[in-house]
C-alpha cells in the first residue's frame, strides 16, 4: 500500500508548531484557562483508563475470532487505502471490517453471534493461548462473557500464570433489520465500560453507531459516535459526528470529521473539532488533503490562530503575530492528541465485534 506524504504528517504534529507564530494571551480571550482546558482533555482520556479497559483492549481480536469474527454490516476496501493519520487509518480499517463486502459497493448484511455459543463462559488457556469455553455459569443468556487478565506491557497478551481483572460480557441486541451489540466491562461492583454499538446498511449506505461510557472507577465520559458510510456518484463518503461529555467537569468534547474524494492517493478530510468547559472553549476548523489544506483556530470565538498546510510544510500566523504561552500551545496539542487518541480508542471498543 501507498502511503502519501501527507499521510505521514499527523495533525498533533501541526498543532505543536503554533508556538512558531500566533496570537498570544496579552491579547487573545481573557477567560481562556489552557492549564484547565488541558487538564479537562486529559479526564476525558483517563475514563477510558483502568486495567480492566487495558485487559479488554489487548483480547478484543482473541474475542473476535471466538465469534467467528462475524461481520456486521458491510464493507469497501476503498476506505482503507488513504488516511489523514495513522489513527484515522487504523479507525477506518476497524469500521471496515464491520462492514463486509469484495467490492467498492456496499453490501448490506446482518450477523449475530453464533447460536453455538450463547450463555457460554470463556476463559483464557495457558497451553493454547486462546480463550476456550468453560464450565463457569453467569453469562448473559442472549451473549457470552469473557472472562479478562491482568496484561503483560510488552507482549501485551495475558500473564502467565493468569491473573483476573473482571470480565467483559457481549449481548446480542440484534433485530432483523439492525445488528446490535451491548458490551459491559464489569470487575466486582464497577462498570468500566457499558456501550452499545449498533449498524445498518442498505447497497448504496451503512451506519454504525457506538453508544455508552467509560469510566475508571472515578472519571466518567458518556459518548457517542455516529458512522455513516454513503455512495454517490463521486464515490465514498465517510462521515463521523463524535460527542463526548465529562459531567465532573462540565466539560464536552465534539468534533465532525468527512472523509471525501477517496482514493489510492487523494482524500478530502473536513474537521471541526471543538471542546467547551469552564475553562473556555477551542474551536478548530479546516480541510485538507494530499496538496495542502487550511485551519482556522478560534478561542472563546476569537481567531487565535491560522495554519495553511503546503505538502508536508506549514505556514502558522497568529491573529497579532506574537507567540503562543508553554501552557497555550501545551493546551492545543492535547486537545489535537484527543482527535488521534479518541480515534484510537474506538478503534479498539469496535474490535471484539469485527
Amino acid at each position: 500500500m501507498r502511503v502519501t506524504q501527507y499521510a505521514r504528517f499527523s495533525l498533533s504534529a501541526l498543532v505543536l508548531s503554533l508556538g512558531l507564530s500566533a496570537c498570544g494571551k496579552d491579547n487573545g480571550p481573557s477567560e481562556f484557562n489552557p492549564q484547565g482546558t488541558a487538564a479537562d482533555v486529559a479526564e476525558a482520556q483517563d475514563a477510558f483508563v483502568s486495567p480492566q479497559a487495558s485487559s479488554f483492549a489487548a483480547v478484543g481480536v482473541d474475542i473476535s475470532t471466538v465469534l467467528n469474527g462475524a461481520p456486521v454490516v458491510a464493507s469497501s476496501a476503498a476506505l482503507t487505502s488513504p488516511r489523514p493519520s495513522a489513527a484515522s487509518a487504523l479507525y477506518a480499517r476497524q469500521l471496515v471490517r464491520l462492514l463486509p463486502g469484495a467490492g467498492p459497493r456496499i453490501q448490506a448484511s446482518v450477523s449475530a453471534i453464533p447460536s453455538e455459543v450463547l450463555g457460554a463462559t470463556f476463559v483464557w488457556d495457558q497451553e493454547s493461548h486462546v480463550y476456550v469455553a468453560s464450565d463457569l455459569s453467569g453469562a448473559p443468556s442472549n451473549g457470552v462473557r469473557f472472562l479478562l487478565y491482568a496484561i503483560d506491557p510488552v507482549t501485551l497478551r495475558p500473564v502467565e500464570p493468569v491473573v483476573p481483572v473482571g470480565y467483559v460480557d457481549v449481548m446480542d441486541q440484534s433485530t432483523s433489520t439492525t445488528a446490535a451489540f451491548q458490551v459491559k466491562v464489569v470487575d466486582g461492583s464497577v462498570v468500566y465500560l457499558d456501550y452499545t454499538v449498533s449498524a445498518s446498511g442498505t447497497e448504496s449506505s451503512g451506519q454504525v453507531t457506538v453508544s455508552g461510557f467509560a469510566s475508571n472507577g472515578s472519571a466518567r465520559a458518556n459518548f457517542t459516535l455516529n458512522n455513516t458510510i454513503s455512495q454517490n456518484s463521486g464515490g465514498l463518503l465517510l462521515s463521523l459526528d463524535y460527542r463526548l461529555s465529562v459531567p465532573s467537569r462540565k466539560v464536552s468534547l465534539d468534533w465532525t470529521a468527512t472523509f471525501a474524494n477517496i482514493s489510492v492517493s487523494e482524500v478530502a478530510i473536513t474537521l471541526d473539532l471543538t471542546v467547551a468547559g469552564p475553562n473556555g472553549s477551542v474551536r478548530l476548523v479546516g480541510t485538507y488533503g494530499a496538496t495542502g489544506g487550511t485551519f482556522t483556530v478560534k478561542v472563546n470565538g476569537d481567531l487565535f490562530a491560522t495554519i495553511a498546510l503546503d505538502g508536508s510544510s506549514a505556514v502558522i500566523t497568529g491573529a497579532n503575530g506574537a507567540s503562543l504561552t508553554a501552557d497555550e500551545e501545551e493546551s492545543l496539542h492535547t486537545i489535537l492528541d484527543y482527535y488521534d487518541q479518541s480515534l484510537v480508542a474506538f478503534t479498539e471498543l469496535l474490535a471484539p465485534l469485527g
